[in-house]
């Protein structure tokens, strides 16, 4: 009886959470004609959103090919460090991390679907002592920064599909 009970449960659950559209994060319905990209970011300059970019869409089964019908260019990325909120001494005690992302995406014919876009993040985060974990939590804030920025990307790559 307990078993029964406890895989109806689980089935009711399964359906609501179906019903009600949950995706996991960073996962997207993709059109056919978007399952595959080639992923331009110009190899002389060190890139930190290329793992997240290539991760994102492969988690969504779009193929980063060369000879695609879609270019997705990265032109540049930045993350700066500014202090936020200081003391009387002029110590920093907040500080903002903001990330920004510009990106092209263009046709099999050249033409730019999405013309020198500009994506943007920021995260907060307090000035701790101690340096480690300052540092850490910095390093941690920067990757997150970088996956919301590559999803950022993603979604305007896939709001394409309203124009296919």
């Amino acid at each position: 009886m307990r078993t029964l009970r406890s895989s109806l449960l689980m089935l009711i659950t399964a359906t609501v959470i179906s019903a009600c559209g949950f995706h996991p994060v960073g996962s997207y319905d993709v059109p056919a004609a978007l399952r595959q990209v080639e992923l331009i970011i110009p190899e002389e300059r060190p890139s930190n959103i290329r793992p997240h970019l290539n991760n994102l869409l492969a988690l969504n089964g779009i193929e980063v090919t060369s000879g695609a019908s879609y270019r997705l260019e990265i032109h540049s990325e930045r993350v700066r460090r500014r202090a936020l909120t200081l003391t009387l001494n002029a110590d920093a005690v907040e500080y903002e991390l903001i990330g920004s992302v510009r990106f092209s995406v263009f046709d099999a014919e050249d033409k730019a679907l999405i013309d020198d876009r500009e994506v943007r993040a920021e995260r907060v985060f307090n000035n701790d002592d101690n340096t480690t974990a300052r540092n850490t939590l910095e390093d941690q804030l920067r990757t997150g920064l970088q996956e919301q920025l590559a999803q950022q990307i993603v979604r305007q790559y896939l709001s394409l599909r309203s124009s296919l």
